[in-house]
């Protein structure tokens, strides 16, 4: 039961730690494109508790699991009457929902949805009165000297209302240029990948690979090197005064010799330096083998060679994903794949092993999730800037109704895929052990 709780809770913290730093690319990408960010929260949306600063309110949800970057104006059709209620909110100054909903009639446009929309918009404010009552008021604010209060009434003229929203406009989502509303998208999965990078420099430099050595870790029996008397823990130095600096190398100079041709080989034991005869024998290909396998070492990259060893794996994976979609390597890639109880279990097997094995799955699981959110699929990053795309080049706006049509025939396909893959986990990890 134990062990069940801690696979849950080390894959909640995982996928948390993707999702909160994808989110976070968002977040700084709107402000510093000039979008206002109503909320950037750790968690699922809902009930929370936070801070407001500048504006955006930060903190945690009930359900801390990833987080979310709540930006003004994002998401589908603008509603044509905004300027309309903005000028009728400011004529009562403060107006509640239910109200909203009475007047819709008689203004001839729903003033309650229009009043959602600027609420989201960050341009007027929405609270809740100890009986749960929803009303929204205008911020306050100085105008042509005059200063008024929070909710308070202030004449607002037709043309002045539409100005004003062309204004707020300026500070949304869709009110931003095209090539602004692309690097919002983008820096998602750009923040994905920089932190996979970064995460993987730092290991590769202060933690190093696991590569062979030319210390001898098992010496296999009745072979040249049990004959000669080597012993797990030697350092072979060189074959004929030819010195090796690595595995590979020694494996070079093995194979420069033939089967049978006796050698000089010098090793090193418990800080002596050592000599042996050795006779080559042949290995399963006919070729000349001496019997032993290397002990691994971890070794140091510089930054450049780390750096480049962390870039290197970004076409990497993006060759993996992309043979899902190609018939012919589609089931070995899905064979090769895991779903969140996969990833729940590594994320518990790599705490086990130490932290910086953890941060290291945390790094491949975010170059995968970076990549995947460019795919051209709506709902992903990715297909959401196709369609920003389309409609910049035809200067057409695609309606919601098939930009959702297409979002769910995705996401039918993507939770095919998911059963699939958890069915195959549960196989693997749960039934197999």
């Amino acid at each position: 039961m134990l062990d069940t709780i801690a696979i849950a809770f080390w894959g909640i913290v995982l996928l948390g730690i993707i999702v909160f730093v994808h989110e976070g690319g968002h977040f700084l990408a709107a402000r510093l494109m000039g979008a206002r960010v109503k909320e950037f929260m750790f968690g699922l949306p809902g009930p929370s508790i936070g801070f407001t600063f500048r504006g955006t309110r930060y903190g945690v949800t009930a359900i801390p699991l990833g987080g979310y970057a709540l930006i003004a104006g994002e998401g589908g059709e603008e509603n044509p009457d905004l300027a309309k209620a903005y000028a009728c909110l400011a004529y009562f100054g403060k107006v509640f929902s239910h109200d909203a909903e009475r007047m819709s009639q008689s203004l001839g446009f729903d003033l309650l949805a229009a009043l959602e929309s600027l609420e989201s918009w960050m341009t007027v404010k929405v609270f809740k009165d100890k009986g749960r009552a929803v009303y929204y008021e205008m911020p306050e604010a100085t105008v042509d000297g005059r200063h008024y209060a929070q909710g308070e009434p202030r004449p607002v003229s037709a043309s002045e209302a539409e100005a004003h929203i062309d204004a707020e406009r300026s500070h949304t989502f869709n009110g931003k240029p095209w090539w602004r509303r692309v690097v919002i998208l983008l820096a998602g999965s750009i923040m994905n990948l920089f932190f996979a990078m970064v995460v993987f420099t730092a290991a590769l430099m202060f933690v190093g690979v696991s590569a062979p050595s030319t210390t001898i870790d098992t010496v296999v029996e009745d072979t040249p090197a049990a004959l000669a008397g080597l012993e797990p823990g030697d350092k072979i130095l060189a074959i004929d005064q030819v010195a090796f600096a690595s595995w590979d190398e020694l494996l070079q100079g093995v194979a420069s010799h033939e089967v049978g041709e006796t050698v000089t080989l010098e090793f090193e034991r418990r800080g002596l330096v050592r000599q042996a005869s050795v006779t080559f024998a042949a290995n399963a290909s006919g070729g000349p083998m001496i019997g032993i396998t290397p002990h691994p070492e971890g070794v140091k990259l510089s930054f450049t060679d780390a750096a480049a060893t962390s870039v290197g794996l970004i076409p990497m994976v993006t060759e993996a994903i992309l043979k899902l979609f190609n018939p012919a390597t589609a089931g070995e890639t899905i064979s090769q794949s895991t779903s969140i109880v996969g990833v729940a279990y590594e994320a518990r097997n790599a705490v086990l092993s130490g932290f910086p094995a953890f941060i290291v799955l945390a790094a491949a699981l975010s170059v995968s999730i970076g990549i995947l959110n460019l795919l051209p699929l709506p709902p992903l990053d990715g297909g959401k800037i196709v369609i920003e795309t389309i409609q910049r080049v035809t200067r057409r706006i695609i309606p919601v109704r098939i930009v959702n049509g297409i979002s769910l025939t995705c996401l039918v396909l993507m939770g095919i895929l998911f059963v699939v893959l958890t069915n195959q986990d549960i196989q693997r990890y749960i039934i197999g052990g």
